[in-house]
């Protein structure tokens, strides 16, 4: 321990050991070629390192780092011995240069097994030609990938283009990245345009672009598709229906990188829809009407039978009667009754012949009629009632002037109601009649006559307004027959008619020409 430490202590000290040039018998020439060899070897030694250094700086990716180290300080430390060697020539550290020997021992030994290790890893790498020889095969295996690729890009294109539908592909950025040849059917703008732009650069003014913009959106934060439909107008097939289905496409990350926009022209598919829709509610609506029909023809048996059977008995009963009556005078008052009772027959039998050509008559030719020009006719017709009643007749046609419609059928709802207005006037004041018309967003034309007659108890007599041979006050010409025909002639073409009265304040009815709903 005492000599290890002493070593250590002494390690530079010459004290024991003397210079180089007077061990031995040496010359001039003999003594500087040693000194400047060593000298020479020592600097080039440590020169070594640092190109190796250089080196390792420079090529990171190098697989054999940890070997070049150890290179360096075995290097290192043998320009160092060399270095000594030609010291002790003046000064003896004979020590130091003992150090510095058993370190490049250590090190060298640390070199030897090192390499020993990677040594079959060196050997399998490739050399140069072969190296020369890979590259060149994988170079080929490229430009044939290549080639494929090409191919399959021209085949996704042409499939692409030739796609009905309008693809586009949109990046992040919300730029047009592709376009098919599909929006070339729809709009004269170069399909080279819309690349690098955005939907409000390409269609600032378009009604449908903040939708799109924001769909893009949605996709790219959600990260799913969506799809919805619009109705929009293009510049070379004008309005029309779109299917947009937009798809996220993701990249290794698991982020959206593009859009996928699938734009599909259902146009004639919605139309169909639409057309189909149509002839549905067409169907149901004739579907209501012989319904109806059913109906009215079931009420009309039952008035059958009811209006014949009370009268034809008694043409029976009278039949009997007279058979068996002796006394001519009888007989002649017999004869009257039955003349009586066969007229009451007959007018039921008018009567309802009225409902029956009411009822065949399922599809009547319609006419474009102005509402004004049937009722100033009528006016005419009934100038003289109208003059003898002191009638004011006034109608408002602005809101709605003319209907398509039978004009038999006009003509007797508009007579039917104003000769009800006249014949059930009020004795207490002056007749005032007024006709005005109303049509509705959807298309419903309404009629409405309002008088201020003598009204009716819709409490009382509401449910048999409008059915037949029922009258409600004492007027020697009241039969019960026009407003049960005007209900018929209305509901036949699928309408409705209603009643507002209170008695002695007049009476409105309501007509809806076109609602077939109601029935």
């Amino acid at each position: 321990m005492t000599s290890i430490l002493d070593f250590f202590t002494k390690l530079i000290d010459p004290s024991g050991f003397m210079p180089r040039w007077k061990c031995g018998r040496w010359d001039n020439l003999q003594g500087w070629t040693y000194i400047l060899s060593d000298i020479n070897i020592g600097i080039s030694y440590l020169a070594i390192p640092l190109m190796i250094f250089l080196f390792i700086r420079r090529r990171k990716d190098f697989p054999y780092t940890r070997v070049l180290a150890l290179f360096c300080l075995f290097i290192v430390f043998c320009g160092l011995s060399h270095i000594a060697d030609a010291v002790m020539f003046w000064f003896p550290i004979y020590r130091l240069n003992a150090l510095i020997l058993a370190i490049t021992a250590i090190v060298s030994t640390a070199t030897v097994v090192v390499l020993y290790k990677i040594l079959p890893k060196a050997l399998s790498l490739k050399s140069p030609a072969q190296l020369q020889v890979i590259i060149e095969e994988q170079t080929k295996e490229l430009k044939n990938s290549n080639e494929k690729l090409r191919e399959s890009e021209a085949q996704f294109k042409a499939l692409v283009n030739h796609n009905k539908d309008i693809i586009t592909l949109f990046g992040s950025d919300l730029t047009y990245k592709f376009v098919n040849d599909s929006l070339g059917f729809f709009s004269n703008t170069d399909l080279s345009f819309y690349i690098g732009k955005t939907p409000e650069e390409v269609l600032p003014e378009h009604p449908h672009t903040e939708m799109f913009v924001n769909t893009l959106k949605a996709v790219l934060i959600k990260k799913e598709t969506i799809t919805y439909e619009i109705e929009s107008t293009t510049e070379l097939k004008g309005q029309g229906y779109f299917k947009v289905e937009m798809i996220p496409l993701f990249n290794n990350e698991g982020g959206v990188e593009s859009v996928l926009t699938i734009t599909k022209d259902i146009t004639s598919i919605r139309k169909n829809e639409i057309e189909l829709t149509a002839n549905i509610d067409r169907l149901h609506k004739l579907s209501k009407r012989l319904e109806y029909k059913r109906n009215v023809l079931q009420d009309f048996a039952y008035i059958v039978s009811h209006n014949l059977r009370s009268p034809t008995g008694n043409l029976i009963s009278l039949r009997d009667l007279y058979s068996r009556t002796k006394d001519q005078e009888s007989k002649e008052d017999l004869l009257l009754k039955l003349f009586s009772v066969a007229e009451q027959l007959s007018n039921t039998v008018q009567n309802l012949s009225e409902v029956v050509n009411i009822n065949q008559s399922f599809e009547i030719h319609k006419d474009e009629l102005s509402f004004e020009k049937v009722l100033q006719n009528l006016m005419i017709s009934l100038s003289a009632e109208i003059t003898s009643s002191q009638a004011s007749i006034t109608y408002n046609f602005s809101a709605c002037e003319s209907i398509s419609y039978p004009k038999m059928y006009l003509e007797s709802i508009l007579l039917n109601l104003l000769t009800n207005a006249i014949k059930y006037s009020s004795p207490e004041r002056k007749l005032s009649v007024s006709f005005i018309t109303r049509k509705e967003d959807n298309g419903l034309i309404i009629l409405e006559c309002a008088d201020n007659g003598m009204g009716l108890d819709l409490k009382k007599y509401g449910s048999k307004v409008f059915t037949l041979n029922k009258t409600f006050h004492h007027n020697s010409d009241a039969r019960g027959i026009g407003l049960f025909i005007t209900k018929h002639q209305i509901k036949s073409l699928g309408g409705s008619i209603a009643i507002e009265s209170e008695p002695n304040k007049g009476a409105k009815f309501i007509i809806k020409f076109n609602e077939i709903e109601t029935l």
